[in-house]
Formats: structure tokens, sequence, C-alpha cells
């Protein structure tokens, strides 16, 4: 069986640090629909995708084009991962604002999309914490919470941003040092408390990765669950739960995804909203073999199989991966793995799955 050794696979975040050196609508924004035979209200989930204009992640010159594109989608998102500092290694900038949140938040104020903003802290297996005046590369760093938190809930404040994610696939940072995994649990409190003050409205959580989570990634070689993860946060401070959900990752072929795949999890968050911050499947292996079936037609096998998982939560957006795929810039394992996980090929042609995903929607309960 084929492993792919990756700790920490959210794709947009790693290649947005290669990079790197006011919304109109509301989370709750979407068609209504009636189940029939019910009262019931419905709405439809927003959906989009991760920052991935056409050339990425070496050119964001058409950064305006895929805003207008993902807009013209109608109940539109777009998600952007980032480092909470552009000086990833040294943090002389700690307690600025990403240049990717500035960039995409000024895009959005032309514009009715839904926002979905990460801001990580690890590149990989490296916690980047480590400020001008404390080396401390751990979430012992007083300082860089104080920095963190400045910066999160100025920026919340400034951009009435949805929502607002601290930390990516954190789940894999519980596996890799259980210590500190609690002291984060309590910097993301500090954190949070911060943006609220500022922003009350701003939904904030934190990310995890499903097939990690539930030690349902066997090509990957996750196969023991990751849940305490969640429970040694306190559930009462997430607002909104972010998951990646990759399932090709330990699944062949989409049929064989069953609907309720994601059970384990939700039984896990209860009733919180949820936004899928990033999803797909691979329509091609960038010319290496893989464990999972890939094609086209996979991807359009996904999208009622992705419904089916997701039915009956409180799901707020969902985020296919890429409109455009990879340009050759990224490493072989992530074109292979990632690469065409778009809407769109590389000459800019639509996939077979991108009219459907026009249609998408998760039916979700009503709020009150």
């Amino acid at each position: 069986m084929m492993t792919i050794p990756l700790r920490n696979i959210s794709m947009l975040g790693i290649l947005l640090l290669l990079v790197a050196g006011c919304d109109s609508s509301s989370p709750n924004s979407g068609s209504d629909a009636e189940t029939p035979g019910t009262s019931t209200t419905f709405l439809t989930s927003d959906r989009g995708f991760s920052l991935s204009p056409r050339g990425f992640p070496s050119d964001f010159s058409q950064i305006e084009a895929f805003f207008d594109e993902v807009q013209a989608l109608g109940r539109a998102s777009v998600q952007a991962n980032m480092l909470w500092r552009d000086d990833a290694a040294g943090g002389t900038d700690a307690g600025q604002v990403p240049e990717v949140a500035r960039v995409v938040t000024a895009q959005d104020d032309l514009r009715d999309v839904v926002l979905s903003i990460v801001f990580g802290w690890q590149t990989g297996d490296e916690v980047r914490l480590a400020v001008p005046g404390n080396a401390a590369n751990d979430w012992t760093n007083a300082e860089a919470i104080a920095l963190f938190a400045d910066m999160a809930a100025t920026f919340a404040r400034d951009n009435q941003v949805e929502f607002l994610f601290l930390g990516n696939e954190t789940d894999f940072y519980a596996e890799q040092n259980p210590e500190d995994y609690m002291r984060w649990t309590a910097a993301y409190r500090t954190i949070r408390q911060e943006i609220k003050l500022q922003s009350p409205e701003t939904l904030v959580g934190t990310v995890f990765n499903a097939e990690h989570m539930m030690g349902t990634g066997a090509f990957s070689g996750w196969t023991t669950p990751v849940f305490d993860a969640w429970s040694l946060h306190d559930a009462s401070t997430i607002d909104v739960v972010g998951l990646t959900i990759y399932p090709y990752l330990g699944t062949q072929r989409p049929s064989d995804v069953p609907s309720n795949y994601l059970a384990p999890l939700t039984a896990l968050f209860g009733n919180k909203p949820l936004v899928v911050t990033e999803t797909g499947w691979p329509a091609d292996g960038g010319g290496f073999a893989t464990a999972w079936d890939t094609g086209e037609q996979e991807q359009l096998d996904f999208l009622p199989r992705l419904t089916s998982m997701l039915a009956g939560q409180d799901v707020r957006v969902v985020n296919w991966l890429f409109l455009y795929p990879l340009t050759r810039g990224a490493p072989d394992e992530v074109l292979r793995t990632f690469g065409s996980v778009s809407a769109r090929r590389e000459d800019g042609e639509k996939r077979i799955m991108y009219d459907a995903w026009e249609e998408f929607g998760v039916l979700r309960p009503g709020l009150q």
C-alpha cells in the first residue's frame, strides 16, 4: 500500500507561504428550499474555492479574474490560508496583518463573496511562534500569543470576516506534541476572546483534517484516530469547526465513500456549524502512480458522496480545493496528491464537474 509522507496536508497554506515573502453577505446567506412533507426551512450552503487564480503558486496576477469568476457562481466563497505572520522563521513582523489577508479582503471589498480566513502557525512540523524578544517556539511564548491576538482581533474588527480560523489542521500537532497542544488550547481561548471583544459577530474556530483525525487516511499511514484534538478544547469557545476532507487519502474510489463517512466527527462536534475549508478529488496523478482512482469522472462522482456525508449538518460553506490546477512549480508529491484537485484544466477549460459545482449545495437545518 502506498504511503504518503505528509504531516500537514493543507496545500493552500504551503503554497501561499512559497509566494508570500466588506462583505455584504452573511454566513447564513443562501437560497431557501422547503423539504417536501415538512415545514422545516432549509438553507443551501455557500460554496467556492480556496485562493487559486490561474498561474498560482508562482503567479497571482490573475487574482481579480479569480474573484470575478467565483463571485459569478452566486452563493460564492473563498478560503485563504496563511501563516499569522509573513516572516515565517523570525517573526519580525509578528502583530501585523499578513499580506495575503490584506490582498483578499481588498478584493472582497469590491464583491459579494463569503471569506474564510485561516491564520496558521505551523509549516509542516515547524512551529512558527518565536518572535523578537522571546525565542520560545511553542505556546509558552506569551509575547507571541499577545501579538497573535492583537493582529487577529484588529483584522476581524476592520474587515468583518464571517469565519476566522486559528490554526490549520491542528490535530497533527495534538499527535506531534500533546503537552504543548494543551497550551495551544489555552492560547486559542485567549486569542478568541480578544477577537470576540473587537468583532462579536465573527465566528471563530480552528481547522481539523478529517482523515487524520478519524484515522481513515490509510494511504498516508493515518490509521489511529486523534479525537483528543477536539476533546481537549473547551467546545463552548469554538463557534465554528473547520474541516479539510480528502477521502481519497484512504479510499480508492468515490463510490467506496459511505454516506456516514463523517459520523465519528459529527458525533463529537454536535450541532456546531461546519465550514469545509478544503475538499475535492484529483483528476490525475500529475504523471505519478496513485493508490486512489483519478479522473474527471471520479471528481463528478465524488460530489453526490460529499452531499451525502454532509447532509443534515449545519454546513455553512464548502470549498473545493482549487479553481485552477497547480503549476509545475510545486513539489512532485504535492502535484501528485493535490495538483489536479481543480475545477479547470491546465489549459483553462472547465472540467466536467464544473457545472455540477455551480449547482452544488448542502441542505442544512434552517436557523430560527
